[in-house]
C-alpha cells in the first residue's frame, strides 16, 4: 500500500475531510487503511506491521488546497421476501373468503446495504449541513 493522504476530520455520521497528495476526482472510491503491528505477525512472517483495509469512501468534491470532502456510502442491494395477499376472488366474494386460500407472492425490494466504512462517532465534530436552498446561495459545478 502506498500512502497518499489521510483522514483529517470526521464532520458527522456520513461526511469526512481528507487530504491527498494525488488529485482525486468526484465519485472516485478510495480505501481507508490501518496499520497493525501485532507481535504474532512479526513472529510468523518477519514483518513488523501490515496494512489492512478498513472501509471505502467516495469523493464528493475538492476543497481548498489538497483537501477533499468525502462520504461513506451504502450501495443498494436487493432483498427478497414473501408476502401473503388476498386473492382477487376473496376481495369480491366475502361470503366465500373463508374457503379460498390467500396467495403468496415473492417481492423484491431495494434496500440500503451495509455502510462502506464505520466512522468513529467520538471523534466526529457533529456538524449538520442545511439542505434548504435560499436566495443568495452559491451555484457551481463539482
Amino acid at each position: 500500500m502506498r500512502k497518499f493522504g489521510e483522514v483529517v476530520a470526521i464532520l458527522n455520521n456520513q461526511l469526512l475531510l481528507i487530504t491527498s497528495e494525488e488529485q482525486l476526482k468526484q465519485d472516485q472510491i478510495i480505501t481507508v487503511f490501518a496499520e497493525s503491528s501485532d507481535p504474532k505477525i512479526a513472529a510468523s512472517t518477519g514483518l513488523t506491521s501490515i496494512e489492512y483495509p478498513k472501509g471505502e469512501l467516495r469523493i464528493i468534491s475538492s476543497q481548498e488546497g489538497n483537501i477533499y470532502l468525502a462520504e461513506r456510502f451504502r450501495e443498494v442491494t436487493e432483498r427478497k421476501r414473501k408476502i401473503t395477499v388476498p386473492s382477487p376472488l376473496q376481495k369480491g366474494l366475502l361470503g366465500l373468503a373463508a374457503q379460498l386460500q390467500p396467495e403468496t407472492k415473492e417481492v423484491v425490494e431495494e434496500v440500503p446495504g451495509s455502510w462502506s466504512a464505520d466512522l468513529d462517532q467520538d471523534q466526529a465534530l457533529g456538524l449538520t449541513f442545511e439542505k434548504t436552498v435560499h436566495v443568495g446561495d452559491l451555484i457551481g459545478r463539482i
